[in-house]
């Protein structure tokens, strides 16, 4: 009995940038406040991960907030992740549009503060 031929299978050659993120040891918002963090380019990628984590030593929840954006016009929310502190988020994307801008929102009375790391990774 004749056995077929071994075909290899194909390799798909995906990369992966790290495309945006917060400065090194997290950005921090106040309860009641609001912070720009700034605008990534997206329109290069197939899809986008968003990785999003909240300090354990925050004492208010954090809104990360993801909008589209079109040259320098906010256009329409994206998404919203509420992180609690010592949470972690990861979300994928497809077709991320053109550019995004990301921006924080403190959940909290005004004496309390959160810290965030946020990045968002690129795939071709």
């Amino acid at each position: 009995m004749a056995t077929a031929p071994k075909i290899p299978t194909p390799i798909h050659e995906v990369e992966n940038v790290l495309a945006f993120r917060t400065k090194v040891g997290a950005d921090t918002v106040k309860g009641g406040e609001t912070k720009d963090l700034g605008s990534v380019e997206t329109s290069r990628f197939d899809k986008i991960r968003l990785v999003a984590d909240e300090r354990i030593s925050s004492t208010c929840n954090v809104l990360v907030r993801l909008t589209f954006m079109e040259g320098n016009e906010l256009v329409a929310f994206m998404d919203t992740v509420l992180l609690t502190p010592h949470a972690q988020t990861t979300r994928v994307y497809d077709v991320p549009g053109t550019k995004i801008n990301v921006a924080i929102d403190g959940i909290g009375a005004a004496n309390t503060s959160g810290a965030v790391d946020v990045l968002i990774y690129g795939q071709f």
